[in-house]
């Protein structure tokens, strides 16, 4: 009968098989499971019995929070023991599907804080392990892919997110790398792996699974990230579960190409982890199980495949089933046939569990200067100790790290992506490698090589070049404008800011999105307050900007007039809230709302000849001291003290807060004189 190995190296042994089988399995390496069914978990069937065709068991409910969790302190174990006892008995694999899910969670921790939520959930973990402490194989995380703007599953109906994210901030889990892609909270796939963490604290030896649904179709791109991201956080994570509910009109071809990509991605082991086809034509049915079920189990990173349900009728859908009114469906026969053949039986498997070597890498910066060093951070960690971190850039060794911290800092010597490589190796020689990439810039200068002249005109694509995050920042590194019938690609440096061309030959920025922003480098001829004139454009009402210098906001958030069209320019103007020095400095586009055209950008001085409002002649009239302030109609509105080398001006502005003609009567010498704020 089927018995279960674990070996003590780098991985635990696959759930395997002894040199006796049972079940229709042949395959040493690998294992054909199936479920229990409905709310009465019984593993055999009228006329059949489990173990005469599977030698894995996954409770459908019987394992699930809602099913066993019933209030604090309380639990029912029933359904779950069942089929657990009936394991031991037949030496069959139990699996326990699942510790989180945003579905079938018990109803009363729908109400609890986010600190009873913590509670509950320690409460449920440690309840398992202390039921089951020799589990061999869970589905830790269940469905929370966030796609369409919601979750596989109704986790925000709860606070699990947040609560498994404050257990990982409380346990001081950095957040190495973690990758944020999909997913609208900062608690990003943190939350996720915790609960990994969670797990492998209670079952060390365990295999553990993340597992999701529309894996191979609808939302294949986000089940990689999020696997992928899960390893980023240095979460204990050792295989991936595709559920395969999503087959029922996808051909052989077809579901290839996507598991394989799928591996070759996540470079993880994959489970099948509830494969059913929803076809009452049994032809059709055949003909899906024919063309898929080999290619899953004769491919090399899959460990086991678990079917969800075989007796027609008492499955999740309708027209799955391989048993129907007591008869073997030509798939069932094709499927005991298949698994005597020898391809099914030398199939190979990967060796995988809880790994002893895990390591993850941090970088200080995501993009540099050429000149700028960069920090690397390691976490590191090993069953069997950590002996040592190895570090490399581009493939060259920088340095072996025998002692905590694991950190480096390094220089990069030349521009492009350069890839930082870690190696941890454990106290046997086993390992695991990560890696992290940090762009290389050439320092930052003007677009066209001398700071625009102000008063002038900003050209809103002739950005200062550089790295992003230094220069510029956007989104994405995609120019979606160069993509545009009859564009040009303006911009040659590879910065992924969306440059569309204009009708006349001239380029705008466009494509935007909240929160990017472009910097300027200019040069302010003359000192005074100064007003704006920007050409834009927008098809939506939500496209906002403002303008910024340094710590100062220059301008409050700009709207876009919505129009007919991107196409269709406008103007808008208004006055800056702050005067401009005169000399070089950099003025900032921020965009505070989405879908906005911004053409050119023209500043005007308002009182760039007037002698009255040159800062250094009004230092001379009014000079250092405490002043009293009144306005033109005599009434006292406070007093300011004038620093040496201070600009009345912005004293004023700090302590009235609003541009006009004042009265400033000087405490020492009580002279009065009228000062115009601007």
């Amino acid at each position: 009968m089927k018995t279960l190995k674990l070996a003590t190296t780098l991985f635990f042994a696959a759930l395997s098989v002894a040199s006796s089988f049972a079940g229709m399995n042949r395959n040493p390496n690998k294992f054909l499971g199936n479920i229990t069914t409905g709310g009465y978990e019984q593993c055999d069937i009228s006329g059949y019995k489990f173990s005469d065709y599977w030698e894995q068991v996954t409770c459908e409910n019987g394992c699930k929070w809602g099913s066993i969790h019933k209030g604090w302190g309380k639990f029912d174990w029933g359904n779950a023991d069942r089929t657990y006892q009936y394991c031991k008995q037949n030496g069959l694999i139990f699996k326990f599907h699942a510790m989180i899910w945003g579905s079938q969670y018990p109803g009363w921790i729908k109400g609890l804080s986010v600190a009873d939520t913590k509670k509950a959930i320690i409460e449920w973990y440690d309840a398992v392990a202390k039921h089951f402490p020799d589990l061999q194989i869970m589905d830790v995380v269940n469905e929370a892919i966030y796609a369409g703007g919601n979750y596989h599953s109704p986790y925000k109906d709860t606070n699990i997110i947040e609560a498994l994210g404050e257990l990982a901030n409380e346990r001081n889990h950095a957040n190495y790398g973690c990758n944020k892609n999909g997913y609208p909270n900062t608690n990003s796939y943190q939350w996720i792996a915790e609960a990994f963490r969670l797990a492998r604290e209670r079952w060390p030896k365990a295999i553990l699974i993340y597992n999701d649904y529309n894996t191979f179709q609808w939302q294949k791109t986000e089940f990689i990230n999020l696997v992928n991201g899960l390893k980023a956080c240095n979460a204990p994570i050792d295989a991936a579960g595709c559920q395969s509910h999503d087959l029922n009109d996808m051909g052989g071809a077809q579901f290839k190409n996507a598991l394989y990509e799928i591996h070759d991605k996540i470079k993880l082991p994959i489970y099948i982890t509830e494969y059913d086809i929803a076809k009452s034509d049994d032809q059709v049915f055949y003909t899906r199980y024919s063309e898929q079920f080999p290619i899953m189990w004769e491919a090399d990173f899959v460990p086991g495949v678990t079917l969800w349900g075989w007796q027609y009728g008492s499955t999740w859908v309708n027209g799955s089933g391989l048993i129907r009114n007591g008869q073997k469906r030509s798939a069932m026969t094709w499927l005991e046939n298949y698994m005597k053949t020898d391809a099914a039986k030398n199939a190979k498997a990967p060796t995988m569990g809880g790994p002893s070597v895990n390591g993850a890498v941090k970088l200080s910066k995501e993009s540099v200067e050429l000149g700028e060093s960069v920090k690397i951070t390691v976490a590191a960690s090993a069953t069997e100790g950590v002996d040592h971190v190895d570090m490399y850039a581009n493939n060259k060794l920088l340095v072996n790290k025998y002692m905590t911290p694991y950190e480096f800092e390094f220089t990069p010597e030349e521009t492009g992506t350069v890839t930082v490589k870690i190696t941890v190796f454990d106290k046997k020689g086993n390992k695991s490698d990560a890696t992290a990439s940090v762009l290389v810039c050439d320092a930052r200068k003007p677009f066209n090589g001398s700071a625009i002249e102000l008063p002038g005109t900003i050209e809103a694509e002739d950005f200062d070049k550089g790295c992003p995050g230094i220069s510029f920042f956007d989104s994405d590194d995609k120019n979606e404008g160069a993509a545009e019938a009859g564009a040009d690609d303006y911009r040659q440096d590879g910065s992924g800011v969306d440059v569309v061309k204009l009708g006349n030959g001239g380029h705008a920025i466009g494509y935007t999105a909240a929160k990017e922003w472009l910097e300027y480098t200019v040069y302010v001829k003359e000192a005074g307050n100064y007003s704006y004139e920007a050409t834009v454009s927008s098809g939506s009402d939500a496209a906002k900007f403002h303008l910024s210098s340094g710590q100062y906001d220059l301008t409050s958030t700009i709207s876009i007039p919505q129009g007919a069209d991107w196409d269709t320019y406008t103007t808008v103007k208004g006055n800056l809230s702050r005067r401009l020095e005169a000399g070089e400095q950099i003025i900032r586009l921020t965009f505070d709302g989405a879908y906005g055209n911004v053409d050119k950008i023209k500043f005007t001085c308002s009182d760039c000849n007037s002698s009255t409002t040159g800062i250094e002649n009004l230092e001379n009239i009014f000079g250092a001291g405490e002043y009293a302030i009144f306005n033109m109609n005599g009434e006292y509105l406070g007093k300011m003290k004038v620093e040496a080398g201070e600009y009345i001006n912005d004293v004023i502005k700090q302590s009235v807060r609003a541009n006009g003609p004042y009265i400033l009567r000087n405490l020492n010498t009580e002279v009065s004189k009228v000062f115009i704020c601007r």
